[in-house]
């Protein structure tokens, strides 16, 4: 399967390159192109983060007024998952400032963006969804927020992970 899916996109770009100058594109390149596209990817992680708040955050719309202070800590960890892609994009727009830059560092811009933007925008959404079943759980009284806070953790390890492979790529 992956290595289909290479040939196919080998298969697209060569015709791309091919059809580029017949259309008025002279001195087109795939690798900046690549690289700009990954930085836009990192709206994902932003939409990620969006969607996690708006969902922790209709929890706490219902909760009992007595209890929603301790919902309102839990409902914004979702947040965090966009400042990583905020993090790593400006990251990236420093990597690509430089005089020198090389064409590799284009497609490590890709592979930070693809990487972060992906994994930011399922763990956000993911850990709202969390989030909002801990509020439900507090407001009900069957569980602290401490629990909630830990359940929380686990989809934000994995946006962690994410934004720490795309440091060590940059740099």
């Amino acid at each position: 399967m992956t290595l289909s899916f290479i040939s196919l996109f080998s298969t697209v770009l060569a015709q791309a390159a091919d059809v580029a100058p017949s259309i008025g594109i002279t001195g087109f390149n795939w690798s900046q192109f690549l690289g700009f596209f990954g930085l836009g990817l990192l709206g994902l992680g932003l939409a990620g983060s969006a969607i996690g708040l708006s969902v922790a955050g209709s929890a706490v719309a219902g909760m009992r007024p007595e209890r929603r202070n301790l919902g309102l800590v839990v409902s914004v960890l979702p947040g965090t998952q966009g400042l990583y892609s905020f993090a790593v994009g400006f990251m990236c727009l420093q990597a690509l400032k430089k005089a020198d830059v090389q064409e590799i560092m284009f497609l490590k811009v890709f592979a930070a963006g693809t990487i972060t933007g992906i994994a930011c925008l399922v763990s956000g959404w993911y850990q709202g969804v969390v989030c909002a079943a801990g509020i439900k759980s507090i407001n009900q009284d069957k569980m602290g927020v401490g629990n909630a806070l830990l359940l929380a953790v686990f989809p934000e390890f994995y946006a962690i992970l994410s934004f720490a492979f795309a440091m060590l790529l940059i740099r």
